[in-house]
């Protein structure tokens, strides 16, 4: 119990940290390809939901990599860093996937891809003073648009978007040094756990919220979607279900009166319309879940029933906006 206590207490701190100040997030897990070549635009383009071919060097992108059915495969932040390679950071963490699904739709194309996940680290700084921090310490002038490459000499940086306040992704060569000069400016590296609590209560799906049960309206990647590209593996598919209103399910929050484990179904009237996909204890709003509903009953306040194999005794919830509010 001491054990548990204790580390909660750290994991809200860190939340703490990237809710009111700035924090950093050793982000290495997640997968991170290289993607190279003359043609390693058009490949992508042909193979993802988003207009790809519309990025400068320099700019950036979300994207979708569906499969026939219009399932998602994998969801990627793109940064083009030279006119011939491109960044491709992973929802997932998992890179052997999409390395796999490329190998299944790659037909002589210049190009070529490079798994960087173990060669080298990665951070990510957030938090409201993320934007201050980065220029004063790094040298990071955040203000850019969104997956844009950041100038420096020394560091590969990326800007990001998180609940609304500029941060940075940051990889490659001089990292070590940046991490060790954002700690000594006093801020912390956090947890899976510190970043799990913010990441639910902002209501950002995650690698739990993507795969092939579940298509990008659903998940409400709108923005990683572009209805007027050319073809694409999926593209029929997502284009139908937008123009007919055929989405059934939507990612939605739930406000929980007790603890539950992922996967626990949700329930209304006896009758099951969706499951759990994300959990968390949020030190502000208490317990949190981020599920899939059916459409018919995704409207804010919406009373649901919550049955949990692990725990046995049925839960109470209220489904709610994402983000979460207070």
């Amino acid at each position: 119990l001491v054990a548990e206590t204790g580390r909660m207490s750290d994991a809200a701190a860190g939340y703490k940290a990237a809710t009111t100040g700035v924090a950093f997030l050793d982000s290495s897990s997640r997968g991170r390809l290289h993607l190279s070549g003359a043609e390693h635009v058009d490949f992508l383009q042909r193979l993802s939901t988003n207009d790809v071919l519309s990025l400068n060097v320099g700019s950036g992108l979300r994207t979708v990599f569906c499969d026939h059915r219009g399932r998602i495969v994998e969801v990627a932040e793109l940064c083009r860093i030279r006119a011939d390679s491109t960044i491709a950071f992973l929802a997932s963490g998992r890179p052997q996937s999409l390395i796999e699904w490329f190998d299944r739709f790659h037909f002589g194309e210049s190009m070529d891809w490079r798994d960087e996940t173990t060669m080298a680290g990665q951070l990510d700084v957030l938090g409201p003073e993320a934007t201050r921090v980065c220029r004063e310490i790094l040298g990071l002038d955040l203000d850019q648009p969104t997956f844009s490459r950041l100038p420096h000499d020394s560091l590969d940086a990326m800007r990001l978007d998180i609940g609304g306040n500029a941060g940075a992704r940051l990889w490659g060569h001089g990292l070590k040094a940046a991490g060790a000069e954002l700690t000594a400016a006093g801020a912390p590296t956090i947890s899976d756990e510190s970043y799990e609590m913010l990441r639910v209560e902002l209501g950002i799906a995650g690698g739990a919220e993507f795969g092939l049960e579940h298509n990008p309206w659903e998940a409400g990647l709108d923005d990683a979607i572009h209805l007027n590209k050319g073809c694409y593996t999926g593209q029929e598919v997502i284009a139908r279900l937008d123009t007919y209103d055929k989405v059934k399910q939507h990612l939605v929050g739930l406000r929980l009166d007790a603890p539950v484990s992922v996967g626990a179904s949700v329930e209304v009237q006896g009758r099951t319309i969706g499951a759990v996909t994300s959990i968390a204890r949020s030190p502000v709003l208490g317990e949190l879940a981020l599920a899939y509903l059916r459409s018919d009953h995704c409207a804010p306040g919406t009373a649901v029933t919550l049955t949990d194999p692990a725990e046995g005794n049925p839960v109470g919830a209220v489904v709610s906006d994402l983000p979460f509010h207070g």
